[in-house]
Order: C-alpha cells, then sequence, then structure tokens
C-alpha cells in the first residue's frame, strides 16, 4: 500500500512539473483594448498552458487584443483582432477581425495557442 501511494505521489509530482514547464506567460499590451479578464478566461477555457502574467520581464509573448465595433441597422457588432508578439516587439501572427455567432471570438484564442504550443 505504501509503494502504491509512493507511486502516485511521484506521478503527481511529475505530472505537476511537466505542466508548469509547458507554461507559456502572455503580457497583454497596454493597446489592447479588452479586458485582462475576458483574454485570461478565454486562455483558460482553450488553452490551460498559456497564463497571462502583468511582469512585461516574465512574459515569453505580447498580446495586443483590439476589440472593434461597427454598427448595421441598428445592430452592434463587436469584432475583435490579435496579434502575438515576441519580446522584441516582431510580429509573429495575427488573427482576423471576424464574428463569430455562438462561439464567442473561440478562433481567436485557438489560432494563439496553436501558435505558441508548437
Amino acid at each position: 500500500m505504501k509503494k502504491l501511494l509512493l507511486v502516485v505521489l511521484i506521478f503527481l509530482c511529475g505530472t505537476a512539473l511537466f505542466a508548469q514547464q509547458n507554461t507559456k506567460r502572455i503580457f497583454l499590451s497596454p493597446k489592447s483594448n479588452i479586458t485582462t479578464a475576458q483574454v485570461a478566461e478565454g486562455f483558460s477555457k482553450y488553452c490551460p498552458n498559456v497564463v497571462l502574467t502583468q511582469n512585461d520581464t516574465k512574459a515569453d509573448y505580447i498580446l495586443e487584443a483590439a476589440e472593434t465595433v461597427s454598427a448595421d441597422e441598428g445592430t452592434t457588432y463587436r469584432h475583435w483582432h490579435f496579434t502575438l508578439m515576441n519580446k522584441d516587439g516582431d510580429v509573429l501572427m495575427t488573427t482576423h477581425p471576424e464574428l463569430h455567432l455562438g462561439k464567442k471570438f473561440k478562433h481567436h484564442f485557438e489560432a494563439v495557442c496553436k501558435f505558441v504550443n508548437k
């Protein structure tokens, strides 16, 4: 019984260590107009190994998350656009400002997750 407990404990510690090594840190650019809470919620849902940090020196990437609002015939539409950069400010990838009904901006998070985890 003690050996089984020891094996389970080692497995859990190894899993936690692997998860820490795989964590990607993203700093939200001051130019962003989407809240930290909204962006953090999206990453936790679609890419749990990505975390937002307020410490730009610890960040692996910088993300500019922009929202534009347009109106047509009395209806307003919100469009998101993500730009992922390295720490030097070089653009690595962008997402297109598209409206997704029912799947609130899911593809923006999935695209960033796919890029940082390759």
